[in-house]
């Protein structure tokens, strides 16, 4: 006969993983709380031993304090005036129910397993939840959400800052410490941005950074645009430098980095650059300091914009890494991007590069709408370019024909404008995060571009009443 696996009771050393496991088997968790206990306990095998111990105890506790109850007490009296009997008890007369013995460590195993099956269901329903309907901001419930990241060292300030997931932070040129809810270490170098996807993974835009992830925290992730590095028990950093290339080190133990199809274990002493997603390029290893050192925001993938527009409307700006819940869409409104739904925008488009346009490049000279804007883009590395098109417009030829359609849809949050040359004044509401507001509807076209170089996009069409400019966002392969 095969023996079980007992469960063991050991609980883990993270306070806020402790305090996620109470939150969630007291029913008092966030979404985003069963998401975060969710991932950490695929992760981590003793935070799932734990967790499975404490609910086999929470559900043994429920039984017992049941069993104390003992029967209920029988009325004294019976009531004045009798009901006529019903079929029912006529049928129980004639044919009376048979009774079953069973244990009460039958009774005892049966309500741990049910309990066992409603809190797994329960963690399920919550989870999809939560990739439902979640917004970039937690919700506290009646625990505490613990931060995913406490960042100290910032402008002098003796209180570290606290953030929650789905967070962006950026910080100018200098030395930081970071410590994530999860037990890691983190040294960040800054011009940095970084997008705290949970308190195990953060997407680095630019910058540098080493981590130091004690076992609590192992599977911790560092995405790149070029690069997924996955701790596997280690120290090593990550950093993407001024020409936009990222580069991984490892100082102690190994990581698992993966770039386009190539996949690789690197272990201590392994340094790669990758400027362009699958090709690894070996380097020299370096120590920590040197490898921290201070470099410059990196360019950005989209080099410069021409067109054919009126030369006196506003000119157009590149905007670095932001591409975001209420950006600014253009140089010459006041219109923003947003998620048509409360979960928001398309997450394969945060945080990316985007080209503010400007939007009276649909008038000519006559101050008329025109049918024939063209825009050039130039490209200054391989790249991943989409094109947001509102969908009032027809699809042209060139459009289907060199781009595919991704099926996301973007809002803009349009707000009030007024223009004496145009005479397109309006005024309109604007409200801020995603799903509220939302006054137009526009579809995103992705192109590879492998080696870069020129994208041309027109004539743009027009519905002879009212459209927007298209926008394009991008990031390097």
């Amino acid at each position: 006969m095969k023996s079980r696996r007992a469960v063991q009771g050991k609980l883990v050393a993270n306070a806020a993983v402790l305090d996620l496991i109470d939150l969630c088997l007291t029913d008092r968790a966030t979404p985003d709380q069963w998401k975060t206990l969710s991932q950490i306990i695929v992760d981590q095998p003793e935070v799932r031993d734990c967790f499975a111990a404490q609910a086999i105890a929470s559900a043994r506790l429920s039984m017992i304090a049941g069993f104390e109850e003992g029967p209920q007490p029988t009325p004294a009296s019976r009531p004045l005036a009798e009901e006529p009997p019903s079929p029912n008890s006529l049928w129980r007369k004639r044919f009376p129910p048979i009774r079953f013995q069973v244990s009460r460590g039958a009774i005892a195993t049966l309500a741990i397993a049910v309990a066992l099956i409603c809190m797994g269901y329960g963690l399920l329903v919550g989870y999809q939840h939560w990739l439902s309907s979640s917004g970039p901001t937690p919700h506290l419930a009646s625990g505490p959400v613990p931060p995913a990241v406490r960042i100290f060292g910032i402008d002098g300030m003796t209180e570290p800052r606290e953030l929650h997931a789905a967070r962006v932070f950026e910080l100018p040129s200098g030395s930081y410490q970071a410590e994530t809810s999860s037990g890691a270490r983190i040294q960040l170098t800054g011009p940095i941005r970084v997008r705290v996807e949970s308190p195990l993974k953060w997407r680095l835009f630019y910058g540098k950074l080493v981590a130091d992830v004690p076992t609590e925290g192992y599977g911790f992730t560092i995405q790149t645009d070029q690069a997924r590095v996955i701790d596997l028990g280690t120290r090593f950093g990550v950093a993407v430098d001024r020409r936009g290339d990222t580069q991984v080190v490892v100082y102690e133990g190994k990581v698992e980095l993966t770039s386009g199809r190539q996949q690789q274990v690197m272990t201590e002493g392994d340094a790669f650059a990758i400027p362009t997603a699958g090709q690894l390029d070996p380097l020299e290893f370096t120590d920590a300091n040197a490898f921290l050192e201070a470099t410059d925001i990196p360019p950005s993938v989209i080099g410069q914009v021409r067109h054919n527009g009126a030369p006196h409307h506003a000119t157009y700006q590149i905007v670095r890494a932001g591409f975001q819940e209420d950006a600014l869409a253009y140089t010459d409104r006041v219109h923003q991007w947003n998620g048509v739904l409360s979960s928001g925008l398309p997450p394969a488009l945060i945080g990316l590069d985007y080209v503010r346009m400007a939007n009276d490049w649909k008038y000519d000279e006559l101050d008329s709408l025109r049918d024939d804007l063209e825009i050039t883009y130039e490209f200054t590395r391989p790249a991943v370019a989409y094109l947001l098109v509102d969908e009032r417009l027809s699809k042209p030829t060139w459009l289907r024909r060199d781009f595919v359609d991704t099926g996301w849809i973007i809002g803009l949050d349009k707000g009030s404008h007024r223009d004496p040359e145009t005479r397109s004044d309006y005024e309109l509401g604007q409200a801020k995060g995603a799903g509220a507001s939302i006054d137009v509807l526009l579809r995103v076209w992705r192109v590879v571009l492998p080696e870069g170089g020129e994208l041309k996009v027109g004539p743009i069409g027009n519905q002879k009443d009212d459209w927007v400019v298209p926008c394009l966002v991008a990031r390097p392969i």
